[in-house]
């Protein structure tokens, strides 16, 4: 079985506001954990000058979380057309916060296009910008669908989906991206371990060959006709369960009277 693309997750200041250090510290075992310095910054500017006293009081229970947390910072930032504000048009604090953190989003997802970023928000406009971004191994989710994940341990849809598209790109593409991801054009980075070089992304993915896609065929033909035989064996037992419960002795009948019981002699 293939082994899944790793997780990075990406959190904007308005799930960390939602949360607390006993869900925070459940985060790192869906994967990495990574900050926005943006984001980081804003939490520390609201743990003395915050508006209310509750956004204050959360403020300080992450800065006290964060430091042995495990948790990642990042300065990461790409461009793109659509995180650029109007000209002329003054934006709010906010609304700065959200392009940066989108942007961040955004380089992350070109440096590491082996892992998928999940955008952490709980802001509607901010995820549909991350989903207009259209990019495979890029996708964004409220802060309940996160605490919704960690506790059934069951991916989301949005998740599997992405998944689901990222398998389309070949090994060789995922290789070839990673080594020249570092060099993504656009994209910059406060940290000198992922200083830029001169190198640019490779964008085009390869092609499987027609024995690969033969292949890929079989194995997907088998593993719907297992998935539904599976399928159907769980809801005839279901069936016969709920027909003995109700009625065992029309049940009992029926079952004699199969040829593969038959009444003992």
């Amino acid at each position: 079985m293939a082994l899944l693309p790793p997780v990075l997750i990406l959190f904007d200041t308005t799930a960390l506001l939602a949360g607390r250090s006993l869900e925070w510290q459940e985060f790192a075992r869906l994967g990495e954990c990574y900050l926005p310095e943006a984001v980081l910054e804003q939490i520390e500017f609201m743990c003395d000058r915050a508006s209310e006293p509750e956004v204050e009081s959360k403020a300080r229970e992450f800065s006290r979380f964060y430091p042995n947390s495990g948790w990642k910072r990042t300065g990461i930032q790409a461009e793109h057309p659509t995180l650029k504000p109007a000209p002329g048009h003054a934006l709010s604090k906010r609304a700065r916060l959200a392009l940066t953190v989108s942007s961040c989003a955004y380089g992350m997802a070109l440096r590491y296009p082996s892992s998928l970023v999940v955008v952490v928000a709980n802001d509607q406009p901010m995820l549909q910008q991350v989903l207009g971004l259209q990019l495979k191994n890029l996708c964004g989710m409220p802060y309940t669908a996160l605490i919704q994940w960690v506790r059934v341990q069951r991916r989301p849809p949005v998740i599997n989906h992405h998944l689901q598209l990222m398998r389309t790109v070949t090994p060789n593409a995922d290789s070839a991206g990673q080594r020249s991801a570092p060099g993504t054009p656009g994209v910059k980075s406060a940290h000198p371990r992922a200083a830029p070089s001169t190198h640019a992304l490779s964008t085009t993915p390869g092609a499987y060959t027609a024995k690969r896609q033969r292949s890929y065929a079989r194995s997907r033909r088998w593993s719907s006709l297992v998935s539904s035989f599976v399928s159907l064996v769980i809801l005839l037992g279901a069936i016969a369960t709920i027909w003995h419960i109700l009625s065992p002795a029309s049940f009992n009948q029926f079952w004699r009277s199969l040829p593969l019981v038959g009444t003992p002699r």
